[in-house]
C-alpha cells in the first residue's frame, strides 16, 4: 500500500476506531456472559468450575474492551483497592484463567513465551567471526548491518492435562527467535540466524506464600535449543530447567535455574557428534531471573543472567511494553551482554529494540 493510499485509510478507519472504543460498555452484560459460557464449556479445562469460567469470560471481556473504560473509574478502582486486595493484582492467575478457557480448542494456539516483531533491531557492536571463518556462500553475511527485524513466535501445545488429580499439565512448547537482514539490499535480505526451542514442559499450579510472595506456577523442563545450522556454525544445548513464578499486587518474578546436559567433545571443528559449544555456561550462566511490574496499561520488565564466575559475564535486559490497540501493544527493549541469539552466544552486544507485541507476559 501506498504512504497516501495508508494516510487515507487512516483518516477513514481512526473515526470509527474512536467511536467504537467509546461505545462498549464498561461491564459486560449477561447475556455476553451467557453465550461465552455456551460457546468455552466443551473447550475449557475440565476442572474448571461454573464461577471459573464466568471469572474467565468476565476477564477475556475486559481484555477485548480494555481502552474502553474511563480513565476516572480506572483511578477509582485503584483508590479504593490496594494491588494486594485486589483480586484484578493477581497477573499470571488471570493468564492462567485464560489459557484454560480455551485449553481444549484444538483451533486456537496458546502463547508460551512473548510474541512479538521488532522491525528495528540495532546492535551497536554486530558480531562478524562466526561468518569470517566460513567459506561457504554464507560469507557474504560478514557485512552484518547494525539494524535488522527482529520476532519471536512461541507457543505452547497440551499433551496431557491433570495427570495428578487436578494438578500438572504436560506441555509440548516451541519458541522461534529468529533475526533478519532486512535491510541489507546487496545480500537479499538474508535471515541470519534462527534459534529453534521445542521443549517439554510438566507445569504445576501452586497457592503458597513466602515472605509475602505467592508461588503461583512451578514447571520442569526438558529444553534443546539450536540455531538449526550445520558445520561451524552450528549451535546447540540440552537443558534441565526449573520455573518457579510468585508474584505480589502487581509484581512478578520467575527464577528459573538450569543443568547443561554434558556432549562428548568435538573430534574436529564442525564434528556433529560432539560438543558445538562446549563454554556456552560460560557466558550463559547457569540461571535466569526474570520480573515484570504492570502500572497501568504498561508493563516493565527485566531479564538476568549471571555466570556467577569472577568475570562476571552475563547478560541484562530491559523492557517496556504499552498499549496501542485493544489486541496490540507496543514494546521497547535494552539488551546489554551475552547471548542475545546463540550464533552471538560468546559475543558481548548491546541491542535496542522498537516494536509490536501480539501476545505480552499477562
Amino acid at each position: 500500500m501506498r504512504p497516501s493510499r495508508l494516510l487515507r485509510y487512516c483518516s477513514l478507519t481512526l473515526p470509527f476506531v474512536a467511536l467504537n472504543a467509546f461505545s462498549a460498555p464498561a461491564e459486560p452484560t449477561s447475556e455476553y456472559i451467557n453465550t461465552c459460557l455456551q460457546s468455552s464449556v466443551t473447550t475449557a479445562d475440565v476442572s474448571m468450575t461454573i464461577a471459573e469460567l464466568r471469572e474467565a469470560c468476565h476477564q477475556l471481556y475486559l481484555n477485548q474492551h480494555a481502552n474502553s473504560e474511563p480513565q476516572l473509574e480506572e483511578q477509582q478502582v485503584e483508590g479504593d483497592q490496594s494491588p494486594e486486595t485486589n483480586p484484578e493484582g493477581r497477573l499470571l492467575k488471570r493468564r492462567m484463567t485464560m489459557e484454560a478457557l480455551n485449553r481444549s480448542n484444538r483451533f486456537i494456539l496458546t502463547p508460551h513465551k512473548r510474541n512479538y516483531f521488532s522491525p528495528i533491531s540495532y546492535t551497536t557492536r554486530p558480531n562478524t567471526d562466526p561468518y569470517l571463518k566460513n567459506d561457504d556462500e554464507e560469507k557474504a553475511l560478514a557485512d552484518l548491518k547494525h539494524a535488522e527485524a527482529e520476532f519471536q513466535f512461541s507457543t505452547k501445545i497440551l499433551i496431557y492435562e491433570n495427570i495428578f488429580d487436578d494438578n500438572g499439565h504436560l506441555y509440548l512448547g516451541y519458541t522461534n527467535h529468529s533475526f533478519w537482514q532486512i535491510y541489507s539490499d546487496a545480500d537479499s535480505a538474508p535471515f541470519r540466524e534462527i534459534d529453534h526451542q521445542p521443549e517439554l514442559l510438566l507445569s504445576f499450579t501452586n497457592d503458597w506464600e513466602i515472605f509475602g510472595f505467592r508461588n503461583v506456577l512451578n514447571e520442569f523442563a526438558l529444553t534443546h535449543q539450536s540455531n538449526g545450522k550445520g558445520g561451524i556454525e552450528s549451535r546447540s544445548w540440552n537443558r534441565i530447567m526449573v520455573n518457579s513464578v510468585f508474584e505480589r499486587g502487581r509484581f512478578i518474578f520467575a527464577l528459573s535455574p538450569w543443568y547443561r546436559i554434558p556432549e562428548p567433545d568435538q573430534k574436529y571443528p564442525g564434528d556433529p557428534d560432539g560438543d558445538d559449544n562446549p563454554d556456552i555456561t560460560h557466558y550463559m550462566g547457569h540461571f535466569e531471573f526474570n520480573g515484570a511490574y504492570e502500572k497501568g496499561d504498561n508493563i516493565f520488565n527485566l531479564m538476568l543472567r549471571n555466570n556467577f564466575d569472577a568475570d562476571n559475564k552475563g547478560a541484562l535486559e530491559l523492557g517496556w511494553s504499552f498499549p496501542v490497540r485493544t489486541n496490540l501493544r507496543g514494546q521497547f527493549k535494552y539488551f546489554n551482554g551475552y547471548g542475545h541469539s546463540l550464533i552471538d552466544y560468546n559475543a558481548d552486544q548491546e541491542v535496542f529494540a522498537l516494536g509490536i507485541v501480539f501476545t505480552d507476559l499477562f
